[in-house]
């Protein structure tokens, strides 16, 4: 894939990036870093793209290493609750949606959001997490629920 048209498709998907980004990470300094470099790796990756069908789900792949390895590093250096520093939304619909959202495991929450947020197939997400498609579908299915039984014990 010529670096052009994968500066084009990178754009395109920069605002995806960083929702992507966002589920992993909490900081907004932290998500706009990971997805800048992940930018950088595609770039240098992108002749090695066989078919431009499939720099979407690479360029995710490639985020997704990136947030892991941010969160690895974070892990050895914690000095505060990332809780405290970045509070849910103010609007009580929503914070009681984030906060569901974020009490998931990131195991569930990660196919979560690339499912229902971004639109990727069952099949894209198994990729990018080196998963079944199985796997996946239970992950969702167990999302599902989890989100499900958090939203319905907080109405009561």
């Amino acid at each position: 894939m010529q670096k052009d048209a994968f500066l084009s498709c990178a754009m395109e998907q920069e605002r995806t990036l960083y929702r992507v980004a966002k589920t992993m990470l909490r900081s907004d300094a932290d998500c706009a870093d990971a997805v800048q470099e992940a930018l950088l790796r595609g770039i240098k990756g992108a002749p090695m793209i066989r078919s431009e069908q499939y720099a979407k789900t690479w360029l995710t792949r490639i985020l997704i290493n990136v947030c892991r390895d941010l969160l690895r590093k974070q892990s050895r250096n914690r000095t505060a609750e990332l809780s405290e520093l970045y509070p849910a939304p103010d609007d009580t619909e929503q914070r009681e949606l984030y906060d569901a959202l974020r009490a998931l495991d990131e195991k569930l929450r990660l196919p979560l959001t690339l499912h229902y947020l971004e639109g990727f197939s069952i099949r894209e997400i198994a990729r990018m997490l080196r998963v079944p498609e199985g796997t996946v579908k239970r992950r969702l299915f167990e999302a599902r629920k989890e989100m499900r039984e958090t939203l319905t014990e907080e109405a009561i």
